[in-house]
Formats: C-alpha cells, sequence, structure tokens
C-alpha cells in the first residue's frame, strides 16, 4: 500500500495523539521527578512533529487529498495467501499460547510461515526449532521476560 504524505501524515498524527494518551495513565515513580510515561511522551512528541512536517509538506508541494494506492502484490493470489497466513497465525499464538505455551506455538507459526513463504521443510523445521529455542533461552532466561509455560515441554523450561 502507497500513502501519500498527507494520508501518512494524518495517520502518524493520530498515533502520536494515542501514544500520548495512553501515556497518561502511567503512574508516576515514587520520588522521582520523570516516570514511565517520560518515553511514549517524548516519542509522542517526536511522532507529531514528523507528522506536522509530513502534513505541511503535502500542502507546500499542492497535495491536498489523501492518497492510497494499493501495492502491485495484492493483485497476486499467493501473497493474499501468505497475508492471511501470517495474520491466521500470529491470532493462534495469540488465542492458544498460554494454554499450550509458548515454545510449542512458536515453532508452529515460525515453522508455517516458512513453509507458507516456500522454504523447504528440511530447512524450515531445524531452523524453526532452533529459532525458538534461541529467542526462548535469550528472553525467558537472560532477559526474565515471562513467557507462556507449556504443560507438555514444562520439564524443559
Amino acid at each position: 500500500m502507497r500513502m501519500n504524505d498527507l494520508t501518512l501524515g494524518l495517520v502518524v498524527l493520530a498515533g502520536a495523539a494515542a501514544i500520548f494518551l495512553s501515556a497518561l495513565q502511567f503512574s508516576p515513580i515514587p520520588g522521582q521527578s520523570y516516570g514511565a510515561e517520560t518515553m511514549p511522551k517524548a516519542i509522542a512528541l517526536l511522532a507529531f512533529g514528523l507528522g506536522t512536517f509530513m502534513v505541511g509538506k503535502s500542502f507546500a508541494t499542492g497535495q491536498r487529498r489523501p492518497g492510497v494506492a494499493l501495492a502491485g502484490w495484492t493483485r497476486s493470489s499467493a501473497s493474499l495467501f501468505g497475508l492471511f497466513a501470517a495474520l491466521g497465525l500470529v491470532l493462534a499464538y495469540i488465542l492458544f499460547s498460554g494454554t499450550i505455551g509458548f515454545v510449542p506455538m512458536a515453532f508452529v507459526v515460525t515453522a508455517g510461515l516458512m513453509l507458507v513463504l516456500g522454504v523447504r521443510p528440511l530447512t524450515a523445521i531445524p531452523v524453526s526449532l532452533i529459532a525458538v529455542v534461541i529467542i526462548q533461552q535469550a528472553f525467558g532466561r537472560l532477559l526474565l521476560v515471562p513467557l507462556p509455560r507449556s504443560a507438555m515441554l514444562g520439564f524443559l523450561w
């Protein structure tokens, strides 16, 4: 999808407003003059500046109407199948990872995406397995991110 500067600038401005409004709800850190809302507010401010610049630039160049054009790949049924397969796999991860666990669901998503994109199964399966183990170790052990545990593979992770 291609958007002109006016359309994209308006989207960035809307995103900046959403980030800023959500940051207002963060609770302050006791004893500090800045808290959890500091970085989101700074990002919102930068996004607001960028969106304003893009809208101003579009008006300066005479572009006064929002515009969106679909890319050429949207006419390909294989590309659309890949898009919907990716969205479906991510949705399946969101819905089932709490029950099934991170490792099996991440493996299904990673291997599924590779297979849909045309990677041979002899390559997709081992690469997916290695990637999932590395991601689980990096996030679960090193960064201490609480990933959903698996009842089937709980003894490993």
